[in-house]
């Protein structure tokens, strides 16, 4: 079974309308998904990293496991790491957003 089929089914319903959030796939839609979701600013990369490491909700952005992977979801797409290795460069490419004056 692919990866997103797996994960459609895992899928909480959606905010909203009922509407599935768009899934990306790192490290092709990585970029794409940063700029949906905000995660250029320092708060929500705080807190996009901060969901990945606790695997829960926090404020916008949340993390679950999904087979080998996990998914981090925001408010506007979620984004599929396969593995992880996925995870670890999907962290290193965040962490710079972190850095700010804002607090968390």
């Amino acid at each position: 079974m692919r990866i997103r089929a797996r994960l459609a089914a895992l899928r909480p319903p959606a905010r909203g309308a009922g509407k599935p959030l768009p899934l990306r796939v790192w490290p092709a839609d990585e970029s794409v998904w940063l700029d949906e979701n905000g995660v250029r600013h320092a708060r929500a990369a705080r807190r996009a990293l901060a969901a990945l490491a606790t695997l829960g909700s926090c404020g916008r952005y949340g993390a679950r496991i999904a087979g080998r992977g996990k998914v981090v979801t925001g408010p506007a797409s979620a984004l599929v790491l396969r593995d992880a290795e996925a995870e670890i460069g999907f962290v290193l490419s965040v962490t710079p957003y972190g850095y700010g004056a804002e607090p968390f």
